[in-house]
């Protein structure tokens, strides 16, 4: 015993000297890349009375569902406000007939659109049609008339919230457009129905026969229409089409 006594207290030291703790270097989670609510994903304007427009209203709004869960649609409403000079700024506003109250549910990854009753409906695929139905009104107050001048906003049922739609206090989460922002004077065609518009993406010429699509890297909606609408086409949210060239290759789907 003797013998294997020091052999003993060697290997006791060693354990001895262990330390039973095993240290983790932490892994941060993978941010997540959905989007953080539903937002406006694309716009079509364009002024009927233009040739280039056949006669028709080629409006609509897309919404885009690109969070992580499917969207009960009745919590949210599509308003419209239209402008009538350049200069003037005032609050939203939704009078009766300026807002949609949306119904159904927006599954992950989908898009719900909503057009004119004057669109082509071969070429517009919607899910629901709002406005007028009037192909010789110029009262670019009454919905949906989306010809440079008008701005629409999406708004969320909110305890807190300001606006009061169909009885329920709603809040505005995202905008195209804003009575709130200036517009100018449209260097482009003059039209008997709107010669004002909103400059975006760094067009400054005319704004009002295109097609917006809302780019991909953005995830939230926003209610600052100054900074979404940029003022260059790199710092704009929103991508645009060539003047009277409208593309509906994207209806329905988000932008890749």
């Amino acid at each position: 015993m003797k013998t294997y006594f020091p052999i003993i207290l060697f290997i006791m030291a060693i354990v001895c000297s262990c330390s039973s703790e095993i240290e983790f270097t932490p892994v941060p989670p993978t941010p997540s890349t959905a989007n953080s609510d539903l937002l406006i994903s694309e716009i079509s304007t364009a002024i009927n009375t233009d040739a280039a427009a056949g006669g028709t209203r080629p409006h609509y709004v897309e919404l885009y569902n690109g969070t992580e869960a499917n969207i009960d649609l009745s919590n949210y409403a599509i308003g419209y406000f239209a402008v009538t000079d350049v200069g003037t700024l005032s609050n939203w506003s939704f009078p009766t007939g300026n807002f949609l109250v949306l119904t159904n549910t927006l599954a992950v990854g989908k898009c719900y659109v909503i057009a004119s009753p004057q669109a082509d409906a071969t070429v517009i695929k919607s899910d629901i049609t709002w406005g007028t139905t009037s192909a010789t009104n110029a009262n670019a107050s009454i919905p949906l008339q989306l010809s440079g001048n008008s701005a629409i906003a999406l708004l969320r049922k909110d305890a807190t919230g300001t606006y009061t739609l169909s009885g329920n206090a709603y809040k505005i989460i995202d905008v195209f457009g804003s009575p709130l922002i200036a517009r100018v004077t449209t260097t482009g065609a003059s039209s008997a129905r709107n010669n004002i518009m909103w400059t975006i993406a760094g067009e400054v010429g005319d704004t009002r026969n295109r097609t917006f699509f809302r780019k991909a890297s953005v995830h939230n909606p926003t209610t600052d229409w100054g900074k979404s609408k940029g003022t260059t086409a790199i710092d704009s949210e929103w991508g645009i089409s060539g003047d009277r060239a409208w593309d509906y290759s994207n209806l329905g789907l988000p932008t890749k």
